[in-house]
């Protein structure tokens, strides 16, 4: 039996984008903290650890024209 609403679910969950920062890299991945965790996800080309990032579909793409945001180390 087909689940229509939880199928939808399923395929508009990997296009929601996040900001963060970038925390760590390594071979090709970054971790990228976001306001919902930790994530890690394939990394574009000129990206580093500390650089404000976009996630979208499963890539960390650098944010453009980011203000300066105060950080909060807790």
């Amino acid at each position: 039996m087909s689940q229509p609403l939880l199928e939808l679910q399923r395929l508009l969950a990997g296009r929601a984008s996040a900001t963060g920062r970038v925390i760590s890299m390594g071979d090709g991945m970054a971790r990228v903290a976001t306001s919902g965790g930790v994530v890690e996800v394939a990394a574009d080309t000129g990206i580093q650890v500390g650089d404000p990032v976009m996630v979208r579909n499963g890539r960390a793409v650098k944010s453009q024209g980011v203000a300066d945001v105060p950080v909060f180390l807790v």
